[in-house]
């Protein structure tokens, strides 16, 4: 993804790409490890944290995908997905973006699950 981002992002938007990719991976970790096993205060804390600390990361490749031509739409929205099956839908798109090969729908399908991660972390922060 990031050699393919080379041909439509200028360098700060690839590393923040690649910033957004390892904290995404992090987050799926965590889930996994989380559940159904009840986590501790401070790896959710720490969790909160990563993502809030690549918001201006995000911030950053969406503009930059906002510049391709006729980027793809997102498929989040507000209300979409219920608490009761966050970890599902989640690991759901997260393997969605894992197995596709086209660099504007993956990209879009990235910054789909920072958006829930962000929804995340702002429901668990306390």
């Amino acid at each position: 993804m990031m050699e393919s981002a080379k041909s439509c992002f200028v360098e700060a938007e690839i590393r923040d790409l690649g910033c957004l990719i390892r904290i995404t991976c992090e987050f799926l970790d965590y889930l996994e490890t989380a559940n159904p096993n009840p986590t501790s205060d401070f790896d959710l804390r720490y969790a909160i944290e990563t993502i809030f600390s690549g918001v201006d990361s995000f911030s950053s490749v969406s503009a930059g995908y906002r510049a391709l031509a006729d980027p793809p739409p997102s498929t989040i929205h507000w209300g979409d997905v219920p608490a009761s099956t966050f970890i599902e839908a989640f690991t759901s798109k997260f393997h969605e973006f894992a197995a596709e090969s086209g660099f504007e729908k993956k990209c879009r399908l990235l910054l789909d699950l920072v958006k829930l991660q962000i929804i995340f972390a702002g429901f668990s922060y306390d």
